[in-house]
């Protein structure tokens, strides 16, 4: 069989087109696709796969000899707005070194949260053996600008959240799951599951809170979940009106601990990092099945850089 090695621009666009990047609403300071393209013509051999652009991560893509780095946290926060290489920014920084070693860039926010099989919380919600009954936690926004050369098409996976128009023009769609464990589980069930998907290097038993935490670990069996990871911790009103025994996210503001007292439901907080690093896996796996099927030369691999949190 010979293979051969693909543009980044064709990877750029199966991931566009698989994300459907040029659909799905966004924040106005999230900046989805193409975030650094140095020489989108150029040979991609290499790809690596992480959760944030940081600097740390950016030169590890570098010193692995990456050609695209993929990532759910893009380069900034600022208004949408990539940094340039002669700001002050300390963002700019990630730009430079980017520029400096032709590695392109590109980001999948809530893309990579809403894809219903490669996406943070259907992972989540596959992993704990939930059967899906809805999906809940809306984001409003618009797509981000993107050259309709990367989209190839429609994305291969069904069953995406609705996308809806409200009355001021922007879109909304629900990211976020909901549904009911096969087997009913304890909090100490549940949290062994969790560390489980989300890897031990990526998030230590006492990372991961429980609230209330004046309850048992053996008891309280949990028969129903809402999961939507990163910051969704505050939505615990939103989860309780769904009727479910759980919320589960990365993290929250210090009075959804008092909420999920009050309202008799129990918040589960395994970190904003740790809960979406299991989406960019995904893409790593889900990029070299592609690779194979299209005969491409190009690896893809995941960049484990936790945090703590």
């Amino acid at each position: 069989m010979k293979m051969r090695v693909p543009s980044v621009n064709e990877v750029m666009a199966a991931l566009c087109t698989e994300y459907r990047v040029h659909e799905i609403p966004d924040s106005s300071r999230a900046w989805n696709g193409p975030q650094v393209i140095p020489s989108p013509d150029s040979n991609c051999n290499k790809v690596m796969t992480a959760t944030d652009a940081s600097l740390e991560v950016i030169h590890r893509a570098v010193n692995d000899g990456a050609d695209l780095l993929i990532v759910h946290h893009g380069l900034t926060w600022t208004l949408g707005a990539i940094p340039l290489p002669s700001s002050n920014e300390v963002e700019a920084e990630r730009v430079r070194v980017a520029l400096a070693n032709n590695l392109a860039i590109l980001a999948l926010h809530l893309p990579m949260d809403a894809h219903p099989i490669l996406g943070n919380n259907a992972i989540l919600a596959d992993g704990l053996g939930i059967q899906r009954e809805g999906t809940w936690f809306a984001s409003k926004g618009h797509p981000s600008p993107l050259d309709s050369s990367l989209i190839q098409g429609p994305s291969l996976a069904t069953e995406w959240p609705q996308i809806d128009t409200l009355e001021d023009g922007r879109l909304t769609m629900e990211i976020g799951l909901y549904g009911r464990f096969t087997t009913p589980m304890n909090r100490s069930e549940i949290k062994s599951r969790i560390q489980h998907i989300l890897g031990k290097e990526q998030t230590e038993p006492e990372i991961i809170r429980i609230f209330p935490e004046d309850r048992g670990m053996e008891s309280d069996e949990t028969e129903t979940i809402a999961i939507c990871s990163g910051a969704a911790g505050g939505a615990v009103v939103d989860a309780k009106e769904l009727g479910v025994d759980a919320l589960l996210s990365g993290e929250g503001p210090f009075q959804s601990a008092i909420l999920a007292q009050e309202a008799d439901i129990s918040l589960i907080l395994a970190g904003h990092h740790a809960t979406e690093t299991v989406g960019p896996r995904a893409t790593a796996d889900w990029l070299n099945r592609i690779a194979e099927a299209n005969e491409w030369s190009m690896d893809s691999q995941f960049i484990s850089a936790p945090i703590g949190l």
